[in-house]
């Protein structure tokens, strides 16, 4: 018997529960960071999004799905990039569209409300897991921490296969998972007996493997979040003897930036973004 791949009740809940507005607060929801997060971190934070904007959408031409925009984080911050960048007919490349989709109502609100005016943008509620859209309709499809929060294998199989519909052939996806090889999730499991499963959690040869049953073949990936010691360690009553000059981020976005690009220790991030084309 199939399992239930409907989203979560709760997760649903809790982000339509969000009411607060104003960009530090949309950049926290976002990234789930608590209000007393310092400077340093929002800032950080602010960084992780412009490069995992760029990294998903980068060569998004056409019409282009954001299939659990959110709050609209990511694809605001994709068409502000390409606001000055020439599009339009007769052999100038083709007008980016970009349609956000989430499964909140609330965060959807959200999004259009902070993309109202651009006519770049449209807005659809929908689930990854049976998309309201035709087959084909779209040329690149961006997926960003929507299968991480899936209930179930089932649902994540289910949501790869609804993004091979409605993708053209040859269109592009990109999705991200977490790391169930990284050195973190290796000490979670092994250390404190925590559960570490999937589709929150896989390793990049089981991701890999799950995007080509799906038919996808994989172009590049690219691996965030290097720190020793995950969450936010500013929380702790300690973080003054430990790590008062977030050291630990610091060494985390050298590594992301300056060493890993382009290398197979891409592989070794926390949090891994994924590029693929559908075959």
């Amino acid at each position: 018997m199939q399992k239930d791949c409907h989203l979560d009740r709760e997760e649903l809940q809790f982000w339509e529960l969000q009411k607060r507005c104003g960009e530090d607060i949309d950049l926290k929801m976002a990234r789930d960071l608590p209000d007393n997060a310092p400077d340093y971190i929002l800032k950080m934070m602010g960084d992780f999004e412009e490069e995992a904007s760029g990294f998903c959408f980068a060569g998004a031409e056409g019409m282009v799905l954001d299939a659990g925009c959110g709050n609209g984080n990511l694809m605001l911050r994709a068409l502000k990039k390409r606001a000055h960048q020439t599009e339009g007919p007769q052999g100038e490349r083709p007008r980016l569209r970009i349609t956000g989709m989430d499964f909140s109502g609330n965060m959807l609100g959200r999004a259009a409300q902070r993309a109202a005016g651009d006519d770049r943008t449209a807005f659809l509620r929908g689930s990854v897991t049976s998309l309201p859209f035709s087959d084909q309709s779209f040329d690149h499809l961006v997926s960003s921490g929507v299968l991480t929060c899936l209930p179930n294998t089932d649902a994540a199989e289910s949501a790869l296969l609804e993004f091979y519909r409605v993708l053209k052939p040859g269109g592009t996806l990109v999705v991200d998972f977490f790391n169930r090889a990284s050195h973190y999730t290796m000490i979670r499991k092994h250390v404190f007996r925590e559960s570490i499963k999937p589709p929150e959690y896989v390793t990049p040869a089981e991701f890999y493997e799950t995007l080509a049953d799906a038919g996808f073949s994989v172009i590049s990936c690219r691996g965030f979040d290097f720190k020793p010691c995950q969450g936010y360690l500013f929380e702790s009553p300690w973080h003054n003897l430990i790590d008062p000059g977030h050291i630990q981020e610091r060494l985390s976005c050298l590594i992301e930036r300056k060493i890993a690009q382009g290398q197979g220790l891409n592989l070794l991030g926390y949090r891994i973004y994924v590029r693929c084309i559908r075959k």
